[in-house]
């Protein structure tokens, strides 16, 4: 006897990696019956359906008539639309929640556009720097943190439902404000990835890319997230600007002691330096490895 998936018809905005590999994931574990690709440019969502991530596509909101779950996988400044053309055309307490890996202040007008709609913000911290559903994977979010990011006003029912969603998809699940949101991420992420680019940008004035057929892997882990969309990161680097102001001065300061450590030429010093960041990196790993 087969069993009935959860959702019997999913629409998701954006197919991009996240949404490829969120498709790839619904149909792996038989969550969803029937999963449909909203989108803006026909042509780039048709191979799709061939491929096997989608059973549909559509240019059209109305895709989402008879949807009982829509994941909004398109970049952030486009979620607001599409909640209010939602609200229009999903059936009222449609579930709905997005990967927006910023949140602040723009949660509660997301909350707003959504009107009848039952929306739940949050954040499944997957990805990669390879964009595009051609290189979606089905286990993409195994194993990765999810932070919820609910208001007060919040159907704790959706809270619920979309929590178990990201669970039954291998993630582990928290729940913060919109603001503890973003400055966790601001510190694990988007620091990381600043300071991925600044490293990048500074070695192609100190060299060219036939240089790099010598690297070796320390300087291909240090950068790799740099290969990231511009066009995305651009629009996350200015979600908060003086926040990332903020903590790229710590960078700077950091860079600024470890250049007089080298003036000095004191050994001891420098290495007390080392060992200061060299524990604090060990004692992220997970398990306290």
């Amino acid at each position: 006897m087969s069993v009935r998936p959860r959702f019997q018809r999913v629409v998701i905005a954006g197919l991009g990696l996240l949404g490829g590999s969120l498709a790839l994931a619904l149909k792996q574990r038989s969550l969803a019956g029937r999963v449909v690709a909203w989108g803006r440019d026909l042509s780039r969502l048709r191979p799709a359906v061939p491929a096997g991530l989608v059973d549909e596509v559509s240019v059209d909101v109305s895709a989402a008539r008879g949807a009982d779950l829509v994941v909004l996988c398109a970049t952030a400044a486009q979620y607001e639309q599409q909640l209010r053309q939602l609200a229009g055309a999903a059936p009222a307490g449609c579930l709905v929640t997005d990967v927006a890996s910023v949140k602040g202040a723009s949660v509660a007008r997301w909350h707003k556009a959504a009107g009848p709609l039952r929306f739940v913000a949050s954040h499944p911290m997957a990805g990669g720097e390879k964009t595009g559903w051609r290189n979606a994977k089905a286990g993409l979010f195994e194993g990765a943190a999810c932070l919820m990011t609910p208001l007060p006003r919040t159907d704790r029912s959706a809270v619920l439902a979309v929590g178990t969603l990201w669970q039954d998809l291998g993630m582990d699940v928290a729940l913060c404000s919109p603001e503890e949101h973003d400055r966790l991420v601001g510190l694990v992420s988007h620091l990381p990835h600043a300071a991925a680019f600044a490293l990048a940008a500074a070695t192609a004035r100190l060299g060219s890319s036939e240089d790099f057929q010598w690297a070796g892997k320390g300087w291909f882990d240090t950068t790799r997230v740099a290969a990231s969309d511009p066009s995305l990161w651009a629009g996350i680097f200015l979600h908060h600007p003086r926040r990332m102001e903020r903590s790229l001065a710590l960078v700077e300061a950091e860079l600024g002691r470890l250049r007089a450590l080298l003036k000095a030429g004191k050994r001891p010093a420098l290495e007390a330096w080392l060992e200061r960041a060299a524990a604090f990196r060990r004692s992220t790993e997970k398990g306290g490895k």
